[in-house]
């Protein structure tokens, strides 16, 4: 199945706010621990429902390390969230944080890698004036999760990828790899969160938030495809993209940024550095 990149202004969903065909999610979470659950209540846009990063867009009963700090959890996992929400594949889902939709990008991607119609928020909270926020909890509370719509237990291979499979194209020069994180994380420069510094060898800095401007706007098209180009990414090249980052999260906004700027649907590497640096065996760049 494949990804669909959608990107929404506010204006354009207003008339919907509040509807039950149009489900808002706050997608907010912090690297450096601040509560995501606590800015939501202190404001977010009318009737946007919260979504925790660590409990619905993660498996937080996964235990593996070399599965990264944010374990994709399965594709019924999180189907079960949406459904507890009222959501269904009839619905418009669109999902934004406080970021540049770094964060918000990890639903957008699971959401429509399981045939949902997700969209991002252009420019996330920050687009939305003082009269369409309000404080609190949601007026949309999640209810008893519905039965599964689908059963699938497993991600579509054309949408991630292994470490072993990673190492292959690696090996073999058929892949290029995107790391999400900033330079001086991708450098081993500044290194705070996991327990070794560097990158994934043969990985190419790509920096998530040169996609956005200082607004938390997506760039035109064509100034994202430059960027990418500058990487050697091109959309006629048959060279396959892989994106990673710490854990998987940022990781996705690489991804909807080269399918709505070139039209190329790259795959994700769930683990990313996080699960990569916790093998002994693999070797690590700075």
């Amino acid at each position: 199945m494949g990804l669909v990149a959608k990107l929404v202004e506010l204006d354009e969903i207003a008339p919907e706010i509040g509807s039950k065909e149009l489900h808002l999610f706050d997608v907010r979470w912090y690297l450096e621990g601040r509560s995501g659950h606590e800015a939501f209540m202190q404001g977010h846009i009318k009737s946007a429902a919260f979504l925790d990063l660590n409990t619905c867009l993660c498996d937080p009963e996964v235990a593996a390390a070399t599965k990264g700090r944010h374990p994709l959890p399965t594709p019924k996992h999180f189907e079960s969230v949406l459904t507890s929400f009222g959501a269904t594949r009839d619905h418009r889902l669109v999902f934004y944080d406080d970021q540049g939709s770094s964060i918000a990008a990890r639903a957008w991607w699971m959401a429509s890698a399981i045939g949902f119609d997700a969209a991002l928020l252009n420019g996330g909270l920050s687009a939305a004036p003082d009269d369409m926020t309000e404080s609190g909890e949601s007026r949309r509370t999640s209810l008893a999760r519905l039965p599964y719509a689908s059963q699938s237990s497993s991600w579509d291979p054309k949408l991630i990828i292994s470490e072993e499979e990673l190492k292959v194209h690696l090996s073999n020069g058929t892949v290029i790899l995107l790391d999400a994180r900033s330079k001086e994380r991708y450098q081993g420069i500044d290194e705070s969160i996991d327990p070794k510094a560097g990158h994934i060898p043969g990985a190419i800095s790509a920096f998530w938030r040169e996609n956005v401007d200082e607004k938390d706007k997506f760039l035109r098209p064509e100034m994202i495809a430059a960027n990418y180009r500058r990487l050697g990414i091109e959309s006629s090249a048959a060279t396959e993209v892989v994106s990673s980052c710490g854990s998987g999260i940022t990781a996705c906004h690489n991804i909807f940024s080269l399918l709505y700027a070139l039209e190329i649907q790259a795959r994700l590497f769930p683990p990313s550095f996080s699960g990569w640096c916790q093998n002994t065996q693999n070797k690590i760049e700075t």
